[in-house]
């Protein structure tokens, strides 16, 4: 009698914990596709450990399979919504399959936040050289940086054409020439733009490195939450002001966007400012896609963003560099009407 008591309590136990999480994570995936970082609280939940909370679920599954198929399914549903509208765990979709699948040419782009690391002068060649890549995006690019870039030039065969103003270094391979001398501010966000021709197509390539959250978000671990709304509005504000000066009056052509956003994929801004354009990733990539990791504050908010001209075959960020961002690389191809 006390063996079936105690079976029962256990059961009730599992069966409340499951349902209860259950509920947990389907409001907050509802929480994060309809508020996304548009306040203070959707900024924390944003920027925290998401990827966190599926790890819950990797100990009631199992207890669900002793209990009952019915608590079985609410898990997996539970850990799938987790997994995927929570914690931004990303799979390539059928069309990103189908494109890596196919053969020619790709134009290969990075974009990389070097937090103003002296250290990546040492190693820049050779990891340009490694990364094989097209164009180069870099943001907050240290002088010792932007002068060891001027050497690879004179690197075996591999010509690359670097251009800098204000924080950013961008190099390319292709027949390129300036588009848009840098516009904005450290505060207000900024931008840069140069163009290049790859297989007879003409493409807008911007860098963009908007307002920083981190000192909000370190006021808030420290109990003061009043930086919060101030960033949320800062940024917000600075995605639109930039995206107007990217996206408006380009005639419709190819365009890249690349660089530090400070805007997780789910953010409001992000999606309303830059909805003309896919993000590689999202589209090609695998995994959570983490770009930024400060301990375990791990974020996703550097993008590849790319206009209806190209497909996505391939995209994944890359990891051992010697600042708190890493690199993400897309190889992409032109559609052939």
């Amino acid at each position: 009698m006390r063996s079936g008591t105690t079976g029962t309590v256990v059961t009730g136990v599992v069966t409340i914990a499951v349902l209860g999480y259950a509920l947990a994570m389907a409001l907050v995936a509802i929480a994060v596709a309809t508020t996304g970082d548009s306040n203070a609280l959707g900024m924390l939940l944003l920027f925290g450990p998401r990827w966190l909370l599926v790890f819950p679920w990797l100990l009631l599954v199992p207890l669900a399979f002793r209990k009952s198929w019915r608590l079985v399914l609410i898990t997996l549903v539970g850990a799938t919504v987790t997994l995927f509208s929570v914690s931004g765990f990303e799979v390539p979709t059928l069309r990103a399959l189908r494109n890596g699948a196919g053969g020619g040419k790709t134009l290969r782009v990075v974009t990389y936040n070097t937090d103003r690391s002296v250290a990546l002068a040492s190693r820049i060649v050779t990891d340009m050289l490694a990364w094989d890549a097209d164009v180069i995006v870099m943001q907050d690019c240290a002088p010792e940086v932007r002068a060891a870039m001027q050497t690879v030039a004179s690197v075996a065969d591999t010509k690359y054409q670097l251009y800098s103003e204000s924080e950013f270094c961008v190099a390319t391979r292709l027949p390129s020439a300036l588009l848009e001398r840098s516009t904005g501010s450290r505060n207000a966000g900024r931008a840069f733009a140069i163009q290049v021709t790859w297989e007879g197509t003409t493409v807008d390539v911007f860098t963009v490195h908007l307002p920083s959250p981190r000192n909000a978000l370190w006021a808030a671990r420290k109990g003061s939450a009043d930086l919060l709304e101030q960033s949320v509005e800062v940024r917000s504000t600075a995605s639109a002001a930039i995206a107007q000066w990217a996206l408006a009056n380009r005639g419709g052509g190819a365009v890249i966007v690349a660089g530090d956003f400070n805007l997780p994929v789910e953010s409001r801004a992000l999606g309303r400012d830059w909805s003309s354009l896919r993000n590689a990733f999202s589209e090609a990539g695998w995994g959570f896609g983490h770009t930024m990791f400060a301990g375990r504050h791990k974020v996703r908010i550097d993008h590849i963003l790319v206009s209806r001209e190209f497909t996505v075959r391939r995209a994944r960020v890359l990891s051992g560099y010697p600042s708190e961002h890493q690199p993400v690389v897309a190889e992409l191809a032109i559609i052939t009407r």
